[in-house]
Parts: structure tokens; sequence; C-alpha cells
């Protein structure tokens, strides 16, 4: 079996944004699992990983694609699956490890916190052993976009964490992750999200422009390094 990626999509303009230009980069296979589509959980076999994205759905819906994504993802977690978790992908992996998601203290929209200042995650020292943050500063900023956030169980590690909504990326098992910002946006799905997203379009957009443009190079970096790390965690990128 081919090694390769796929990227679960919980809503359609939710997409993998810049992963899946460096999984191209890379020549790294992936394909594309679509459940508000209605397309089917796929069957992950030894050798691939997912990555579960974002999506305006809460972990703790009882609707049927919920239901069974949990199930499934219980399942990848029972295989040991390699998985890496994006905002409600995050809340879902933790849901189905036994961990609590609830609202957040803070809605954090956009880039800048309520005083003003950047959304920034800083790495704790389990963080800065952890090989899915190597190569990364120990601070630097993410784009934010969710309402709700997790309580971790015992047996989750913290690798990163923010001044209102604390747990920001967190080890959820061996070769599983989860983040809770939007590591992955890139410029289209930019553009995408302040057309669609209710929050964002209550927002000044040309002041969201001027931080993308100001933050994009760290954003793209940070992005490119957690994916390759990923990849090499889960043993496609070698």
């Amino acid at each position: 079996m081919t090694p390769k990626v796929w990227f679960i999509k919980n809503m359609t303009h939710e997409a993998a944004g810049l992963f899946s230009f460096f999984a191209e980069k890379t020549g790294i296979p992936y394909e594309i699992a679509d459940l508000h589509k209605g397309d089917p959980f796929p069957k992950v076999v030894a050798g691939q990983a997912i990555v579960l994205l974002g999506g305006p759905d809460s972990a703790n819906d009882q609707t049927p694609k919920i239901l069974g994504e949990l199930d499934a993802i219980r399942e990848c977690l029972y295989q040991k699956v390699p998985c890496l978790g994006i905002c409600l992908g995050l809340q879902l992996l933790v849901k189905a490890a036994q961990g609590i998601v609830l609202k957040s203290p803070v809605k954090e929209i956009g880039f800048r916190d309520p005083p003003g200042g950047w959304f920034e995650v800083e790495k704790t020292a389990e963080g800065r052993r952890d090989p899915l943050l190597e190569g990364l500063p120990d601070r630097f900023r993410v784009f934010q976009l969710h309402g709700e956030t997790v309580n971790l169980s015992p047996s989750m590690k913290l690798l990163a964490r923010g001044r209102f909504c604390e747990n920001q990326i967190v080890r959820i098992q061996e070769k599983t992750y989860g983040i809770q910002g939007h590591v992955e946006l890139s410029e289209k799905m930019f553009e995408d999200w302040l057309a669609e997203d209710g929050d964002l379009r209550k927002m000044k957009a040309e002041a969201l422009r001027d931080d993308f443009k100001a933050a994009r190079r760290e954003l793209e970096e940070s992005s490119e390094a957690i994916f390759r790390n990923f990849m090499s965690i889960s043993g496609i990128l070698r």
C-alpha cells in the first residue's frame, strides 16, 4: 500500500490549504474525503495518516455525521493510526479519547485577541521536546476561528498554550495530535472565509487582510514545519 495522507473535510470550504500545497511540493500522495458532501469516512490502513480539518459543527452534536465520525476516530485511535486534528478536528480527537469539549471562555476569531495583541501560542516544556514542534520558535502566531475549547484527559499532554484559550496544541496519544488554531490557512482559504464565515464578516475585512499580510511568512513557515514534522512522525516522510 502506497503511503498517503487523508484530508478529512467537515465543511467543503474548510480545505487542507497549505498542507495540501506542501504535500504536492514534497510528492506525498493524498486523498480527500468530504464528510459534508456525504463521503464516507475512509478505511485507513497501515502506512497512512489522517488530518481532520475544521468546520462549524460541535464535537458535542448528536447528529449522525458527528456520531459516525467519532466512532470512526475511535477506531483510528484504537488502531494507532497517526492523526492530526485542526480546530474541530482537535475537539473531535479529544472527545473520542475521553476528553471534554466545552464553550471557550473567549471566542477567538481572526488574528488578534480582545486587547488587540496577536493570537500566539507558546510551547510548554513538553512541547519543546516534542517532535511535532521541532524547528518552531517557542512562541508563534496563529489564526483562530473557534468558540469551543477542550479539557484534557490525564493521559494527554499540552504542547503549547494560549493566553485566553489555554489548550492550543495537544498530544492525544502517540502519533496523534490536535491544534486549535488554523495553521493550514492559505490565502485562498482566508479569502473564502472572509466571504462566507459569519464571525469574520462582522469584522473589518481590510484590517484582517493587513494582518494576514503582516503575519503571512510566519504562518507559512509554521505550517510547513508542523506538516513536515507530522509526516515524519507518521512515517510517510523519511
